[in-house]
């Protein structure tokens, strides 16, 4: 039996149930899953932020800037002030309200899509637009992350959409906010700054040159302003823009090449096929291509010259992420219109409510977190023995300081076989077990992922050691564990 949905015209009722189921999806995400995407994002970021009560001052950051700006690992240290400052001592619940608040941003951008489809009077597609941005699963553990993509995500989605209107409706004023907003989206991440090409081409294309001339001249102030920031902050114009852009043109191709069409899978990955699989009779591809081409472009550009890019990572699309998801409203839209949401549907709530739960179970690198959260547990712990390559990472910031003494080796020292102290424990990944004898010790605890990591280590095993379990053991006189 085919089941019937009756069709309904969407009000702010509606949107506030999405926008409330957003935030509980984002709320579970960020107390559930504290974990970090990458050691890059722990060591550029989470550690310059937590324990807040304990980290080094703006000086040290802006100090230790390198090639990226200081700004976005300012805003996180300011943001771990803050939640220190509401009484969080521990740096785990610091980061769950950094996470927190990232998120809340990230759902700003998800009610912009809403509001953007709304001024361009597409109320149903706006209705699919804050499903798709509000509570796909990849759009909710992003938006909880410290990475700088992330904290550009919403102003590129700003700019995106302001295009958009810009185009729909011919007021200069959403030009130059898209502009301000997208010059804000490039000091996060520098290079969301590429979605320049569709700012100029929507003037062009409408043959608004004093648009196009005014915008240009708020462009070079906006582009004075924000060197100027970097002078007084670093001490030379554009420190930070000239420094990034030399060496990953020199470097870039060092840290892996990846083919031109990664991206582009990953997209169509992230589509969640094969929910949008269909002929769409009846569908009005001139309204979609008349009404979004703006934000079709700004997409298209920022993929484009990011395919051209040696080096690939799926980090680096989330600034798109929700303006791509935005993409995909109206070809849903259309599908429920023609009486095609059931599996569909069930299929859109399974996938996304399943996954949300599973990612938000265990944090992300648990393997390497939860030793640091045993040890703080434990203060008489003040020496740890990793057998190599066991614990690459050492997250100290999960835990106050002085956190225990990290000795990295190949054998044990024959001092712990014959004198075992209390005090000192040896940790084991798994993969190394087999190389190291243990007599006299027990096992006290097992750190292993969360099933989201344990698949992708059965997926790619050899690229994915690192996240394997991490063994604790312990003098089995000594107590501890279970």
């Amino acid at each position: 039996m085919t089941l019937q949905y009756p069709r309904f015209q969407p009000n702010k009722h509606t949107m506030w149930f999405l926008l409330g189921l957003a935030l509980a999806l984002r709320l579970a995400m960020a107390w559930g899953n504290y974990g970090f995407v990458a050691m890059d994002d722990y060591h550029e970021m989470l550690r310059l932020a937590v324990p807040a009560q304990q980290v080094a001052g703006p000086d040290y950051i802006v100090e230790m800037a390198s090639i990226r700006s200081p700004l976005p690992k300012l805003w996180l240290y300011t943001l771990g002030q803050a939640g220190w400052a509401l009484g969080l001592d521990d740096p785990v619940n610091q980061i769950r309200f950094i996470y927190l608040v990232l998120g809340l941003l990230g759902l700003g951008a998800a009610w912009t899509v809403w509001w953007m489809f709304q001024r361009i009077e597409r109320p149903e597609w706006a209705v699919h637009g804050l499903a798709w941005t509000g509570l796909h699963f990849l759009a909710v553990y992003v938006s909880t992350r410290a990475l700088i993509e992330n904290m550009s995500m919403p102003f590129f989605t700003m700019a995106a959409a302001l295009l958009v209107i810009y185009a729909y409706e011919g007021r200069r004023g959403w030009l130059l906010g898209s502009l301000l907003a997208l010059t804000v989206a490039s000091v996060f991440r520098f290079q969301a700054g590429v979605g320049i090409v569709a700012l100029i081409a929507v003037p062009v294309v409408r043959r608004s040159w004093r648009d196009l001339a005014v915008m240009l001249a708020v462009g070079v102030a906006a582009f004075l302003v924000t060197g100027w920031i970097d002078l007084s902050i670093r001490g030379s114009f554009h420190a930070s823009l000239r420094a990034y852009f030399l060496y990953n043109l020199q470097q870039s191709s060092d840290f892996g090449v990846t083919r031109w069409w990664a991206y582009l899978g990953m997209l169509v990955a992230a589509s969640l096929p094969p929910l949008l699989v269909a002929r769409y009779r009846g569908f009005s591809w001139r309204t979609y291509g008349t009404l979004l081409w703006p934000l079709v472009l700004m997409v298209g550009v920022f993929v484009i010259l990011h395919s051209m890019i040696p080096h690939k990572e799926d980090r680096f699309l989330v600034p798109v992420m929700t303006a791509y998801l935005a993409l995909l409203a109206p070809l849903s839209a259309h599908l429920v219109r023609e009486g095609s949401l059931g599996w569909r549907g069930r299929t859109f709530l399974t996938l996304n409510l399943g996954a949300v739960g599973l990612i938000a179970v265990v944090p992300s690198q648990h393997n390497v977190i939860g030793p640091v959260r045993y040890f703080r547990a434990d203060p008489t712990i003040t020496r740890v023995w990793a057998i190599q390559p066991s614990m690459e990472a050492w997250p100290v910031g999960y835990s106050e300081y002085p956190s225990p003494v990290l000795e990295r080796v190949d054998t044990l020292p024959q001092r712990l076989r014959e004198r075992p102290s209390c005090n000192e424990v040896i940790v084991v990944r798994s993969d190394a077990l087999d190389r190291v004898r243990l007599d006299g010790y027990r096992e006290a605890a097992v750190f292993g992922p969360g099933i989201p990591e344990r698949l992708v280590i059965m997926i790619n095993p050899e690229n994915n050691t690192r996240r394997k379990p991490i063994h604790l053991f312990v003098p089995a006189g000594c107590g501890g564990g279970s």
